[in-house]
């Protein structure tokens, strides 16, 4: 099981929201350049970033500190948030970024996914984040209904996206412990990885998530918030 510890990133500033709701934003202390090589000095073999300014306002808004990531680390680093277009993706890609993230764009743009494996092969990933059974949007602001979550899990795993990252809103931020029951039925309606996110809340969650076969799990309010120890959780067994 692959960890992927989180930066989301609002104004440059490492942050973590509650439920997604930026008016509850945390900001945390945390120098940029120190904390992602805390992550690889510990183990950690992928970053997962996400631009939160981005995902509300629907293109880049903290380049900057994205680029100051991928000067400072070894990790391999997935990307999500205000990546909207074939060229949004090239940009990243040519940067350095050696997963991005499709959100927002792979529910609106019904082919944008579809062209980007055919253009970016074992690249793309794409990002639903539910309320319930309702995938959410523009940071997580929109809820989209007439179509059920299960119709996105299969659609983009018959697609064959590099993995599918599924997080629980109503679990994020909040360190109570994943949705353990949807994770499951998630991972068995599709054919490609399937990657957790919401909720953990310490080594145990992991530990459990791990006994799942989950293919990986991102890491975020917990590591921030010393609910886990960062040596133990890149060696999960």
């Amino acid at each position: 099981m692959i960890v992927y510890p989180a930066i989301d990133l609002s104004l440059g500033k490492i942050v973590r929201l509650y439920k997604g709701d930026f008016n509850k934003k945390k900001i945390y202390d945390n120098k940029l350049i120190t904390q992602i090589k805390s992550f690889e000095d510990n183990g950690a073999k992928w970053v997962h970033v996400v631009d939160l300014d981005g995902a509300f306002a629907g293109k880049n808004k903290n380049i900057i500190s994205i680029k100051e990531i991928l000067e400072n680390s070894n990790c391999k680093i997935q990307l999500g948030g205000g990546i909207r277009t074939l060229k949004d993706i090239e940009k990243w890609l040519e940067l350095g970024i050696n997963r991005v993230i499709i959100g927002t764009a792979a529910i609106v743009d019904k082919n944008l996914v579809k062209e980007a494996i055919k253009l970016f092969p074992k690249t793309i990933s794409v990002g639903l984040d539910l309320y319930e059974n309702n995938v959410a949007i523009n940071g997580w602001t929109k809820v989209i209904k007439e179509k059920k979550a299960e119709y996105y899990f299969k659609k983009f795993s018959d697609l064959g996206v590099e993995s599918i990252i599924y997080t629980d809103i109503n679990n994020d931020g909040v360190l109570k412990g994943p949705n353990f029951k949807m994770i499951l039925e998630y991972k068995k309606m599709i054919q490609v990885p399937l990657v957790a996110s919401g909720g953990i809340s310490n080594i145990g969650d992991l530990k459990k998530l791990y006994s799942y076969n989950v293919y990986g799990v991102i890491v975020g309010k917990a590591i921030y918030e010393n609910k886990v120890k960062l040596k133990e959780i890149f060696d999960i067994k």
